[in-house]
Order: structure tokens, then sequence, then C-alpha cells
């Protein structure tokens, strides 16, 4: 060995290690969090208990997938399959989100290991492996959402590694084997899609278009195969396919597009570049039609009204895998290399944000106070009306409608009416409603409006009077002065 190796070795070494360091105290910080997370008993990502009630119901024989009624309203607006694997887990007659969390834990580090794997094709190296997991670790909004009771990561988990199984056999036949991940991804959550449209891509800019048929038919038939089995068989004399579908079409909004878009720009652009480059160098087609795919979908689809951070999920699953590829087969010139680990050190500097805060001692002691003062006022199955799903649920209380949200975008768009809404709050037969914002003011908040309507909000104040107001635990705020204000009926 020369010196001139022995140095370019010593500082190859030296590079890596620093990229596991920095990567490995950023992934550190958000792991030393997830205990707290995982047991911490309220909501923690805003509408987890919107599913929890979804779940409980259906696994007490509810029919959550019924047609829309007025007076009864389950959205089920994700995959069927979220919904039968969390219906088995809950316990109906104490629920609790920590299954689901765990659920949603194994989902988190499928995708890290998918990451590794993608990671160690490319590089060839260990290292490499470990290091792509860790960055993908290190993402704030990854510990948010991957240890809710959301249904996103377990979704791109098996879409991602769908991809996987079709990227590892992309020159045979062999690359069909993809489809039934794919499916399974899609029928878990119907968002993360750039895995098989990037697979289709590739496959036409091949000209393989046998294959690419073939795929298209596996996908086509297993997925109308799949919506006919729930439709007909599973939730039979239902209205899945409005659930499934309709109810996922809400408008477009762009100050929430600007907003998100900021954010993409503020934390995926530099890994971006490191990807684009990458791909760029050592020719990948079919990662680098995934990775177009990702982006695009991710931005285009991140406007819709109750998007969030979660759309660009899959961009960070392959980003995650390019970067630290990028910085394994850079070793050779530490000098560019050190350019990629400082783009590396940006990286996992930024993935910190945006995220929240990890539940405080003080928000569990609220939320016990929350729930014992729902349980001592208001007697089991007591009729409930909130935006906070997942606080009823836990204490006893029936909910009929389980999301607001989408509840008013339906009322606002014609396909329901609130007259049954509104008979029920004027004869007070809701024995307890519980909101963050007070209405009495008649100044709602901003985003009061995307839940209330104004005759709701009215007819509120016009037949109900506020029982207590109590401090609320600081993962469910939307707004720093939040508080809980339990209505009650006036008699």
């Amino acid at each position: 060995m020369t010196p001139a190796t022995a140095s370019g070795r010593i500082q190859a070494y030296f590079l890596i290690a620093m990229a596991l360091l920095l990567a490995g105290l950023m992934t550190g910080r958000n792991l030393a969090n997830w205990p707290i997370r995982l047991g911490y008993p309220g909501e923690e990502n805003f509408n987890e208990g919107v599913q929890l009630a979804e779940m409980v119901r259906l696994r007490q024989g509810v029919r959550i997938y019924r047609p829309a009624s007025p007076g009864q309203f389950d959205p089920a607006n994700y995959g069927p399959l979220y919904y039968l694997l969390g219906a088995r887990l809950v316990n109906p007659e104490a629920p609790s989100y920590f299954p689901l969390r765990m659920v949603s834990l194994v989902g988190t580090l499928g995708c890290g290991a998918g990451c590794a794997v993608l990671a160690f094709w490319l590089a060839g190296s260990a290292l490499s492996a470990i290091l792509a997991a860790l960055v993908f670790l290190s993402y704030g909004f990854v510990s948010l959402y991957g240890l809710s009771v959301r249904c996103d990561l377990v979704g791109v988990c098996l879409m991602f590694w769908g991809f996987l199984v079709a990227y590892r056999f992309r020159h045979s036949g062999a690359l069909l084997a993809a489809v039934p991940l794919m499916l399974l991804g899609f029928f878990y959550k119907q968002q993360f899609v750039a895995g098989p449209l990037a697979v289709l891509i590739f496959l036409l800019l091949e000209r393989r278009t046998w294959l690419a048929t073939r795929f298209v038919g596996l996908l086509g038939a297993g997925g109308l195969g799949l919506l006919g089995l729930f439709q007909f068989a599973v939730f039979r004399r239902q209205a899945f396919l409005a659930h499934f579908l309709l109810y996922n079409m809400q408008p477009f909004f762009w100050p929430l597009f600007r907003q998100l878009a900021f954010v993409f720009a503020a934390v995926l652009l530099i890994p971006l570049l490191l990807g684009i480059e990458l791909l760029r160098s050592y020719t990948q087609r079919l990662l680098t039609c995934y990775l177009g795919c990702a982006v695009v979908l991710g931005l285009v689809t991140a406007g819709k009204q109750g998007s969030d951070v979660n759309y660009f999920l899959e961009s960070v699953l392959i980003l995650s895998a390019l970067a630290p590829a990028l910085l394994v087969k850079r070793l050779e010139d530490p000098a560019r290399a050190g350019v990629v680990l400082l783009g590396l050190a940006l990286t996992v500097f930024l993935a910190q944000w945006p995220t929240s805060n990890a539940p405080r001692p003080q928000d569990f002691a609220r939320d016990r106070a929350v729930h014992d003062y729902l349980r001592q006022h208001f007697p089991p199955h007591t009729r409930a009306f909130s935006l906070f799903t997942g606080d009823l649920i836990r204490a006893g209380l029936d909910l009929p409608l389980s999301d607001l949200f989408i509840y008013t975008w339906l009322t606002r768009q014609g396909i329901l009416s609130d007259r049954e809404l509104l008979a029920e709050l004027g004869d007070r037969r809701f024995g307890v409603i519980l909101v963050n914002f007070n209405l009495e003011r008649n100044e709602p908040l901003r985003y009061s409006q995307d839940y209330l309507t104004k005759a709701v909000r009215q007819a509120i104040v016009a037949r109900y009077h506020v029982a207590a107001s109590l401090e609320m635990p600081a993962p469910e705020k939307i707004d720093p002065d939040d508080r809980f204000y339990v209505w009650a009926p006036n008699y």
C-alpha cells in the first residue's frame, strides 16, 4: 500500500465515520422519544381518534362503509386492509392507540430496511445500507407518522418493497412478482402509487411492450378483483366504492400547496440534488422513473385539503437510499465525497423539521383529567359530538359522526344534508359536545370553519352551554392557546 493509498483510505473512513455519526445523532434524537410516543394514551397525530373510532365500530359489527347518512357517518376513506387489521387489534371495551401504533412502527422499520437494501444494491457496501436506514429515520415527520395510528408507513412500506422486487428483477419477467405487494399497499392506503407507475414507464421506455401489458393486466385484474371482493362480499350491501374513492376527492387549496411546497424545498431539495447526481452519474433508468414519479405525485397532490408532509414519504424513502450510496461511490475522490458529506449533514439537520415535540408529563396528566371528567359527568354511550373523536370514544361515549372534516365537506358539496344534524342539535339530542374553541365569542378560528358550518355553530350556541373548560394536552392542540370547551344541553 502506497502512502497516497493509505492516506486516501484514512480520508474515506473518516468521511464515512462522520456521516454515520451525524446521521446516528439525529436518528438517536428521534428514537429517544419513541417509547414516550408509543405509550402516550391520548391522540398525538391529528385524526388518530377518527381511525380508532372507525376500527372500534367495525369490531362491534357496525357497517362503517354504509351509504352516507346525515345522522350516522364514518368516512372510512383509507384502505380496507387497514381497517380490517386494526379492528382485529383494538379492544372495544377499552380502546387504545398502542397496538395500532405498533403496527405503524413495524411499517416504519420495514421502510428503513428497504432503504438499506436499496443502498446496498447501489453501492455494494454494508456501510451505505446502515447510513441509508439512519438517514430515513432521522426525519422528524417519519417518527411523527411512523408511530401514529395513521396508515401511511405500512402502506408505503408495502409499495416500496413491491418496487424493490421489481427493481431486483427489472431485466426479467420475474418483475411481475412485485404485483401482489403493490396491490396490498394500494388497498392499505391508496395514495402511494409512484412505484407501479414508475415500473410501467420504465418498461415502455425500454420498449418491452409485452411485459408492460402483462404488468398492467395483472395490476388491473387484481385491483378490480379486490374492489369487487370488498364491494360485493366483505362489505356486502354497503357503499365501499364511495368511501374508497369519492371521499378522498377533497378540493385543491392553493395556500396549503404553497406551504407544503416550501417544506419540500426546505427539507428535500438538498437530498434531491444528491439523488439526481447519483442517477446522472450512474445510469439507473428505473430509479430515475421512480424518483420522478414520487416527487411529482407528492407535490401535485400536496395541495389537496387534508394533505400534509406525509405526501412526501415516497420521496424521502428513495432519497434516503440514493444520497448514502452516492457518498460511498465517491469515496475514491475525497474532495467530491466531502461535498456529498456536507449535503448529507445538511439533510439530517433539516430533517428534524417539521415535527412535533414528544408528549410531556403534564400532557399525560391533562389527558387523564379530560378522560376522568368525561367518565364522571357523562354515562357510557351518551350521544356525543366532537372534533376530537378519540377522547370521547375512549371515555365510552357514542359518536354518530366520527369525522367532522369530511362530513362538513360533503355537506358543502351537496352530497349530504345537514338538516338532520341541525334538528338533533335543536332538540338537544347530544349529551355532550367537545370543541377546542370558544363559540360564545362568535369569532370562530379559521380552522373551525373546516369542521363546523355557520348553521351548526349557531345551533350549538342556541341550545347548549359551556359546562367546563379544560386544559388540552399539547399533542392535540392546533393553536397554542387551545382549550377543551365542554358543552352540555340547556334544560
